[in-house]
């Protein structure tokens, strides 16, 4: 994600969280200052009742009791008022009992304050009361009414509360717009390199988007360009000498071979030296066949929809008469009708290199079995025989150019027949694996079904 852009929201959402903070510690500032103002006064009723008894006892405190009891001027704090006797009874107040939860002290203690929930007109209010013992073995309770702080306090925390919630839905949205912007970055990288390498070819560059800027993105497009630059190159570099090589050797193979025919030998040995210089000059063609191949790997460039199944079939059809020559058993099993974006000839070429190693490296009365399966949205070709197998655990070295397996060094040969068989399969973004067997050899090939 862009660095500024990035800064820039930090910058965005600093002055809205300096704001919560302020909102909370002015919360907490209101909440201190409100209760504050119930304790002043708390303590004026207190010291009002107070003075009234040192100057005119009890019997005034009593009365100024009962009339505000009578009249209910209360105020709007919600105010409690109860005066005790000797012996507990009640004598005046707004409460017809003393709180459980509050302590009678005795004569000469310190008032008692403390917040305490009491039902007062059938509902749960919080006051702020303090008992006060008064000369002669007296009590009074006073309190006022915490509602509105209460009040004024659950108004301010949903007003918190709501900055807070709108806060993290801004955060949610800016996160799932960061997200899906780079998601829509990346998807449309990932498409640009797909079609890079399936159809477009090498020459081709991922392009910057509008409004990208010099992000990672484009930092990250501008490293894959040099990249594929590179790469070109080092195609280009190895196809031109592929190409110069195959022409300078052709010509003076050619020309050996015009010298040849001026020579006075038997015709013999003129057949065998022609046989030669025509598996050179099909050695050099066969490299130069794998590496154009591995240069297209993957792309469906120059692919059609084409019938794996009547390849197959064809190939077997073919060789059919070469293995009763040779006495070995060539069977089929083959899927009909599947379908898949190939090159023809290249995939018959393909298959009937495996066919001709099948039958090259068996034994008379082995089998060579071809069969095409389906494996849901990809179909399966598998080659195997019967014959004695590969020595040692070669593994995937077989699919090397030059490779051959322990023992096959006297079959007549370069080495480049699987090499050849991957080829082709990269070529059809195939997946070409050698399957361990109990007995004898085996090539399994996955293709991806076509889908019109």
């Amino acid at each position: 994600m862009n660095r500024r852009f990035l800064s820039g929201l930090m910058i965005a959402f600093l002055p809205v969280a300096m704001a919560l903070i302020g909102a909370v510690m002015m919360q907490t500032r209101l909440e201190t200052r409100l209760m504050k103002d119930a304790e002043t006064r708390l303590h004026a009723e207190l010291d009002s009742y107070a003075a009234l008894y040192d100057q005119r006892r009890i019997i005034a405190v009593r009365q100024a009791m009962e009339f505000r009891a009578t009249t209910g001027e209360t105020g709007d704090t919600g105010a409690l008022f109860m005066l005790l006797d000797r012996q507990g009874e009640v004598l005046a107040g707004n409460l017809d009992s003393w709180p459980n939860d509050l302590t009678r002290p005795a004569e000469g203690e310190a008032p008692v304050v403390m917040p305490l929930a009491l039902e007062k007109d059938g509902q749960d209010m919080t006051h702020l009361v303090a008992a006060q013992p008064l000369r002669g073995g007296f009590a009074m309770l006073v309190g006022v009414g915490l509602a509105p702080l209460n009040d004024t306090m659950a108004a301010f925390r949903r007003i918190v509360l709501g900055f807070a919630a709108l806060m993290a839905a801004a955060g949610l949205l800016v996160a799932w717009a960061m997200s899906y912007r780079a998601e829509r970055q990346m998807l449309a990288l990932n498409r640009a390199l797909d079609d890079i390498g399936r159809t477009r070819g090498l020459e081709q560059r991922l392009a910057g988007q509008e409004g990208e800027g010099r992000g990672e993105f484009a930092t990250l497009r501008a490293h894959i360009n040099a990249m594929l630059d590179r790469i070109a190159h080092l195609f280009a570099a190895h196809g031109r000498l592929g190409d110069t090589v195959a022409h300078e050797m052709r010509t003076p193979l050619a020309r050996i071979q015009s010298q040849l025919e001026k020579l006075d030998i038997d015709a013999a040995a003129r057949a065998g030296l022609d046989d030669e210089i025509r598996a050179t000059i099909r050695l050099f063609d066969s490299l130069l066949s794998i590496a154009a191949m591995d240069a297209e790997a993957g792309s469906s460039a120059g692919l059609d929809p084409l019938d794996l199944s009547a390849v197959c079939e064809g190939i077997v059809n073919l060789y059919q008469p070469v293995a009763e020559e040779e006495d070995r058993h060539l069977e089929a099993a083959i899927l009909p009708d599947a379908m898949i974006l190939g090159d023809g000839q290249l995939l018959a070429q393909m298959v009937s290199n495996l066919v001709e190693n099948g039958i090259k490296y068996t034994r008379p009365g082995d089998m060579v079995r071809v069969s095409l399966s389906d494996a849901g949205d990809q179909v399966v070709l598998r080659v195997s025989d019967t014959g004695p197998g590969v020595e040692g655990d070669v593994g995937e070295t077989l699919l090397r150019p030059f490779a051959r397996g322990a023992g096959t060094e006297a079959k007549p040969g370069h080495g480049l027949g699987l090499s050849l068989v991957r080829a082709i399969a990269l070529r059809h973004g195939a997946v070409l694996r050698l399957p361990e067997t109990g007995v004898g050899f085996a090539v399994e090939i996955t293709f991806r079904r076509y889908a019109p």
